[in-house]
């Protein structure tokens, strides 16, 4: 059997499978692939517009060896008292607002999706006290020789950034992935067989790590979808990484973390 539990659906198909994310939560599924979330002709449109940054979105960037870049900002890169997230937020959701406006918007076309493949449960990102609101999600473009490193999300949980965040949300991080364009080889999502519980502690970014185990010892599953497919993956638990992008073509992706509400009758996502 293989170790990562995988279907794959016609985003005009998700209303048949409103259990898939609650299978997916629940360890029964390990991934969820969805097709034709967006044309082709939808992503070429969009991927034009972020390559000049049309809707002026705020930016910021992965750390240099990874030679990507971010609309918006991802919360394990923010400060501790997310002052520039939270200053940030507004603008971002506004660019988001107008680059999907000619396509039915990100609530509609992608989150109103999600819920549908989980029975009706609303996601959306969450808010603090004082209604500052987090992004929901955010742009990814990864440049020639751009990757990221093997990582479990779930350790995202011990950094000070979300502190705030810990107290509303429970459970396993999982996580999608939409790509708006392929790199012309590499770029690709690629799963190992090793789950946090046995191996968080061995790829940590920390100073003075003991050596990370060789990837080659683990089984392996690498996503190469199409542009306007969505991955959606049990992150938090699995081991994953994005393979070096070759060629001159840029990787340009939306990605969102997510997690049950406490309440659990949401699912919250953030950037």
């Amino acid at each position: 059997m293989p170790f990562l539990q995988t279907i794959s659906i016609d985003a005009a198909e998700a209303s048949a499978h409103a259990d898939a994310l609650t299978r997916l939560r629940e360890d029964a599924l390990q991934a969820v692939v969805i097709r034709n979330v967006l044309t082709p002709a939808e992503c070429a449109s969009i991927v034009a517009d972020l390559a000049v940054n049309r809707q002026g979105f705020p930016t910021t960037s992965f750390p240099a060896p990874f030679r990507s870049h971010f609309y918006g900002m991802n919360l394990n890169l923010a400060e501790p008292d997310l002052r520039a997230y939270f200053d940030m937020a507004p603008g971002f959701t506004r660019s988001l607002g107008e680059l999907m406006a000619p396509w039915g918007g990100f609530e509609t076309r992608i989150l109103a999706l999600l819920s549908r493949l989980d029975g009706g449960r609303p996601y959306g990102p969450p808010a603090l006290h004082d209604g500052r609101t987090y992004m929901a999600t955010t742009l990814r473009s990864h440049h020639e020789g751009g990757y990221i490193p093997p990582h479990f999300d779930n350790e995202q949980k011990n950094r000070p950034s979300y502190r705030h965040l810990e107290s509303v949300v429970e459970g396993d991080i999982f996580s999608f992935v939409l790509t708006l364009s392929k790199a012309e080889r590499g770029g690709m999502l690629e799963v190992f067989d090793a789950k946090a519980e046995a191996w968080s502690g061995r790829f940590q970014n920390r100073d003075r790590a003991r050596e990370k185990p060789d990837l080659a010892r683990f089984a392996r599953h690498a996503f190469d979808v199409e542009a306007g497919t969505i991955v959606l993956l049990r992150s938090g638990r699995f081991l994953h990484q994005v393979t070096p992008v070759e060629g001159a073509r840029l990787r340009w992706t939306a990605c969102s973390f997510m997690a049950r509400s406490r309440t659990g009758d949401a699912v919250h996502c953030w950037g």
